[in-house]
């Protein structure tokens, strides 16, 4: 158990890591809004149940 929650943080790593790099890419009024998104989101709180990974090879 402890392993796979290690895996999950470090994907989850990757992703914010990726998400920063391609905010940065923006130009800024689009970079504000995705910014401001995200303010709402964790305003509304955050917790470890409300983190979606999705998977290369998805069995929906």
């Amino acid at each position: 158990m402890n392993q796979n929650s290690h895996n999950y943080e470090s994907c989850i790593k990757v992703a914010i890591d990726n998400a920063k790099k391609r905010i940065n890419l923006l130009d800024d009024s689009d970079k504000n809004c995705i910014l401001e998104e995200y303010k709402e989101w964790i305003k509304d709180g955050l917790s470890n149940h409300t983190v979606l990974l999705l998977r290369e090879d998805p069995i929906i």
